[in-house]
């Protein structure tokens, strides 16, 4: 035997790992070629960002327990069938027990259904057997100690009945995927061995594979003991990556349930691959148990493949959030996130064409729906690298977050103060909601990537040349179309797009997302959130759908519902300022002057609609809400604000900022001249000055106008802002 072959002084068995120190031997050739070589069993890297940000899972570890040992290892009667005609053996008849052992009625086949190990056997010279830990569909599960590692557990993993062609075939199948995998969240197999039954003298081989302590999810619903949404959610991201994994190998786990998952410590490990097959393989016997498999139909159309997989781990999920859903102490405070968590579900369980393609694609989306409820558990918000759809910088605002224009003063009919809440126009909001990202296999992805900040004509033009046919390319021209205002050429382009997908359109959530856009760009509100609810249920964990669907509710009206949706996009994402817009606007609406304020001071000093919010909190201070004008203590407030304010370029005094000035002088004379009582109490301010006067004032609001005449872009409207110094400047006798 070769050093190459060799670790720990022993010879390394066919699997790779050592049998004393447990690790993968790297022989000297694979050194030789450096860190570069591509390993034996290459793992797949993750396709997606799904796999980022593992610090948001985290699950309680479990401390160490005695393992619970069978005392009496008893096979069921109801699982007892001929390993070769698959005909019942063994059952009662009448008051005589069953047989679990002896020769099938039917074809003469020999059954046992009995342990071949006694605690205090010694397979392989090494492992000492400890009891009897349980069945499988497959083989009795035996807890033994290794000799060699005094403080190491293993379980050994044998056939129940060793005439079972089935059985054998999948426990090798087991033994030989096992010895290729390794990943965190996958059982892995140390070794096998064959050991003789004094019996009957057959040679019986062992899976010998790591102790996994601790107990199963099934274990867990069964038990009672607390389960949160939050573990459930964690334990999705531990089994798609584990499936993830392994179809990146071009296998299928196929037998995906609570009984085959287990947890220890702080991680899960899954467990039993006898039901693994490879991926287009439709000869292997199916062995995934109802109703975590998906049904004959679809085997006998499509066969098994990695949706259904899919399926399986949306079953397992469906059963594990419904028990935890049961226990939850606040479910009001965490209601929408167990919404869109059965929205991520029904995808999974959905007919083959509308789930998940992938585990990436599934655990992609359910990150999204585990940061809301993080979120919405402790109200802290929980970003994550964009998915599908791109960041944007538009900000769903029409004038709220600027400064008023020289209308206000220039105008005849000039405004009464009363705030408009800058909620946009429908068409408006069409081409400022967040852009689908391309998809990665798309002809023209890298083509539009390159080209997204160009002006709309000038984008249609380069679509227009570009020789290939695509459908993200045509989506991109509905949306310039869109900006455009041309929403019959978008319709043209849409429906390009569909005629491209055939049959697979009406489960393209891109599509949704564009005929929502599109509706809205025609006034049409409630066929937009119809078609922004559907791409909700098909990527519930992105929050561009919420904050569509918050819009088109506040255009509607529905003013608690569309809170409801900007709260939640808030709460996960303190950047998306559009949802904070929103908050802000309903609370207008409402006339709650303090809760708008409120709501803008949230948006972070870093984001780059900051100043835009701070803006807006001025210019609400000094609305006139419902008929009822600011009070001295929100003009104070304003005051204090307004200084702080970066504009014009950071100007000391700029146009932009003596409008703004001007807009609280007005407020103050306001006050003064209706007699208000709350002036006698007025602290006064850098702008407004200590003590506050109505000459005062007069005095500084005529010199405001007379800078924004100088301003003026033509002569008519210097002449009217003159005209309005001169009327405001202080009254003399004569």
């Amino acid at each position: 035997m070769s050093a190459e072959t060799m670790c720990c002084g022993r010879p390394v068995g066919p699997t790779g790992y050592c049998d004393v120190c447990g690790r993968r031997k790297i022989t000297t050739e694979q050194i030789a070629k450096g860190p570069d070589a591509e390993p034996p069993h290459p793992v797949r890297p993750p396709a997606t960002s799904s796999w980022g940000g593992t610090d948001v899972y985290q699950l309680t570890s479990l401390p160490a327990r005695e393992p619970s040992l069978l005392t009496d290892p008893t096979y069921p009667e109801d699982r007892q069938y001929c390993g070769s005609c698959r005909r019942p053996v063994g059952r009662r008849v009448g008051t005589q027990p069953p047989v679990v052992t002896g020769f099938c009625p039917h074809c003469g086949t020999r059954f046992s259904f009995v342990p071949k190990l006694e605690p205090g056997d010694v397979v392989a010279d090494r492992y000492e057997v400890i009891g009897w830990l349980a069945f499988g569909g497959l083989g009795w599960l035996y807890l033994a100690g290794d000799r060699f590692l005094p403080e190491t557990r293993v379980v050994l993993k044998g056939v129940i009945n060793p005439t079972d062609a089935l059985a054998m075939q999948l426990a090798r199948k087991e033994r030989d995927t096992l010895t290729r995998l390794d990943h965190p969240y996958v059982v892995r197999i140390i070794t096998y061995v064959e050991h003789t039954d004094p019996n009957t003298g057959h040679r019986d081989e062992y899976i010998v594979m790591e102790f996994v302590d601790g107990p199963s999810l099934q274990e867990i619903l069964d038990s009672g003991d607390p389960l949160r949404l939050e573990d459930v959610t964690t334990y999705g991201r531990h089994i798609l990556s584990a499936l993830d994994y392994l179809h990146g190998l071009d296998l299928l786990y196929c037998d995906m349930k609570p009984n085959n998952v287990m947890r220890t410590g702080n991680r899960l490990k899954v467990i039993d691959l006898g039901a693994t097959r490879a991926v287009g393989d439709r000869d292997s016997a199916i062995v995934g148990a109802e109703p975590f498999q998906v049904s004959r139909d679809e085997i006998a159309e499509h066969g098994l493949t990695v949706r259904s997989d899919v399926h399986t781990v949306g079953e397992t999920l469906r059963w594990l959030f419904d028990a935890a859903e049961e226990q939850e102490p606040r479910p009001d405070q965490v209601a929408f996130a167990i919404e869109s968590m059965g929205l991520l579900i029904d995808r999974a369980l959905g007919p083959y064409e509308r789930r998940f393609a992938s585990a990436a694609e599934m655990s992609e989306q359910l990150d999204g729906v585990h940061r809301e409820l993080l979120s919405l558990r402790d109200g802290k918000p929980r970003r994550m690298p964009a998915t599908r759809f791109a960041n944007t910088h538009e900000l769903l605002d029409a004038g709220l977050g600027a400064v008023p224009g020289l209308d206000r003063w220039t105008l005849a009919d000039r405004p009464d103060a009363t705030i408009d809440d800058g909620c946009p126009p429908a068409p408006v909001a069409a081409a400022r909601l967040p852009v689908p990202k391309p998809a990665d296999s798309d002809p023209v992805a890298e083509f539009l990537a390159a080209r997204s900040a160009a002006a709309p004509r000038q984008l249609l033009r380069e679509y227009e040349q570009f020789p290939a046919e695509s459908v993200e390319l045509d989506l991109a021209s509905a949306r310039a179309h869109i900006e455009l205002g041309e929403p019959d050429e978008a319709r043209r382009r849409i429906d390009r797009a569909i005629t491209m997908l055939g049959g697979w359109a009406e489960h393209d959530w891109r599509i949704a997302w564009h005929l929502g856009l599109l509706a809205l760009a025609e006034d049409d509100v409630a066929g937009a959130l119809a078609a922004f609810r559907n791409v909700y249920a098909d990527v519930p964990g992105e929050v561009a759908p919420k904050l569509a669907i918050g819009f088109c509710l506040e255009r509607q009206g529905n003013l608690d519902e569309a809170r409801q949706h900007y709260t939640v996009v808030w709460s996960r994402d303190d950047e998306q300022a559009s949802a904070l817009f929103g908050l802000a606007r309903i609370a207008l609406r409402q006339h709650n002057r303090a809760e708008a304020v409120e709501v803008l001071d949230w948006l972070p000093r870093l984001s780059r609609h900051h100043d835009a919010a701070q803006i807006a909190a001025v210019r609400v201070l000094l609305a006139r809400l419902d008929g009822e004008p600011p009070s001295v203590a929100d003009v104070n407030a304003a005051e204090d604000r307004l200084p702080r304010l970066y504009l014009d370029g950071g100007e000391e005094n700029g146009e932009t900022r003596q409008r703004l000035s001007s807009a609280l002088l007005d407020v103050a004379l306001d006050k003064f001249e209706s007699k208000s009582p709350e002036t006698k109490d007025w602290r006064g301010g850098p702008l407004l000055g200590a003590p506050v006067t109505e000459d005062g004032l007069r005095d500084r609001q005529e010199a405001v106008l007379r800078v924004l005449a100088d301003h003026a872009e033509d002569t008519g409207r210097s002449h009217v802002l003159i005209d309005a110094a001169n009327t405001v400047r202080r009254r003399t006798r004569t």
